[in-house]
């Protein structure tokens, strides 16, 4: 969901939807696959939020959101997201093969 929202539309969107509300889910399982630098660039958009937290729910997070939106740097963090520095997909294939059997 994090590769597709912000391909889409930036960090602002992954935030203003859905997605967002495993926002820190995501850096955790974003690590467990080997994706370090994403779960860091995850980590530093997440840091934008009062408290460094986003918001779980969807509506507080839109608000806050819409609060911070002129200030946060979300551009520049996008910018290094899309150098594709880590291919995810791979990786959480790779992650999927080698715990199949974890169940």
């Amino acid at each position: 969901m994090l590769e597709a929202e912000v391909n889409n539309g930036g960090f602002d969107q992954y935030y203003f939807n859905s997605a967002g509300d495993l926002a820190l889910q995501t850096v955790e399982a974003l690590k467990a696959i080997g994706a370090g630098n994403t779960a860091s660039l995850l980590s530093a958009a997440n840091a934008e939020f009062p408290g460094s937290v986003p918001p779980v729910n969807r509506a507080e997070r839109q608000e806050a959101l819409g609060r911070i939106r002129e200030t946060v740097r979300f551009a520049s963090l996008e910018a290094e997201f899309y150098r594709y520095e880590e291919d995810l997909l791979t990786l959480l294939a790779s992650y999927l093969r080698a715990h199949a059997g974890d169940g």
